[in-house]
């Protein structure tokens, strides 16, 4: 079907004289590479067809092109996303850097708070963003479109930081769900927490790792379980240069506990991305 779609450029114009191409017929630009893509898309078909209609009636207008913006609901679970993919960030030759977040969506006390498994994908260099998928079952299409214009207007990271987003509890949490996951990718970025992708652990990476369970009561069948409110020095029977994958439900108390074993000496720690919330954490038998 790609090389089926009708080829124009900008003004929406192809290679015959006066004739004109908008709509889930025709291509598009990526504008984050660049590149021509099929997007067929109601959104942007609309868009393509006001940006026609003003071209037609002598205005000098241009169509950026798409995102891949898309939004789906499935039964209890909506999905979205926007930009490049990590895989797709890599073949366009950035230095790509990922964090995937698990965040409430809502204060936590308001009836139906749920939450938000939020993944970022940057480039390491600049720190602008890439792109987003967003999955819950709350106002993912929300959280998306934040994401969209700030890659539309070539936003970085930091750009999101200090963003004054509305708040109220049956609406958000106080720090946005969108800029937590930009601070735990910052925070990444800058080697403030070191992390391992859901990918990576279900890649094996964490073979040959000594698991932490971390949450706030024991959960990981054959882990060992540290209560963070205790660790006020070295752990017994651990030593300071082995590796250590911290696990909790979510990646907060991990990341809490990797700091208080850096002031402590240990250097090989990592804090699994999303917790057992979003991945199958299970200690092999030896």
């Amino acid at each position: 079907m790609y090389e089926l779609s009708a080829k124009n450029d900008r003004l929406m114009k192809t290679s015959l004289e006066d004739v004109y191409a908008a709509g889930d017929c025709a291509m598009v630009t990526n504008r984050i590479t660049g590149k021509r893509q099929w997007s067929p898309m109601g959104s942007s078909a609309n868009m393509e067809g006001r940006t026609l209609a003003q071209v037609l009636t002598g205005a000098v207008k241009e169509y950026k092109g798409v995102l891949g913006t898309g939004v789906v609901k499935l039964p209890n679970l909506n999905c979205g996303r926007t930009g490049l993919t990590e895989a797709q960030a890599k073949e366009a030759g950035y230095e790509v850097v990922t964090a995937l977040a698990v965040t409430e969506d809502k204060a936590h006390y308001y009836p139906g708070a749920a939450s938000f498994v939020t993944k970022l994908i940057a480039d390491k260099e600049t720190h602008k963003l890439l792109g987003a998928q967003v999955f819950g079952p709350g106002a993912v299409n929300k959280m998306v479109d934040i994401a969209v214009m700030g890659i539309n207007m070539g936003a970085v990271l930091e750009d999101y930081e200090n963003a004054d987003f509305a708040y109220a509890p049956p609406f958000s949490t106080a720090i946005h769900p969108f800029v937590q996951a930009v601070y735990i990718l910052l925070n990444k970025i800058n080697g403030e927490l070191v992390s391992m992708t859901p990918a990576e652990y279900a890649e094996g990476k964490a073979d040959g790792w000594r698991i932490l369970d971390v949450g706030l009561s024991p959960s990981i069948r054959g882990a060992q379980y540290i209560n963070l409110g205790t660790v006020n020095g070295e752990l017994e029977g651990i030593g300071k240069d082995e590796k250590l994958l911290l696990v909790c439900t979510k990646g907060k108390r991990a990341y809490f506990l990797q700091n208080r074993l850096r002031y402590f000496g240990y250097a090989n720690t990592a804090a699994l991305e999303g917790g057992v919330f979003f991945n199958d954490v299970k200690v092999k038998k030896t």
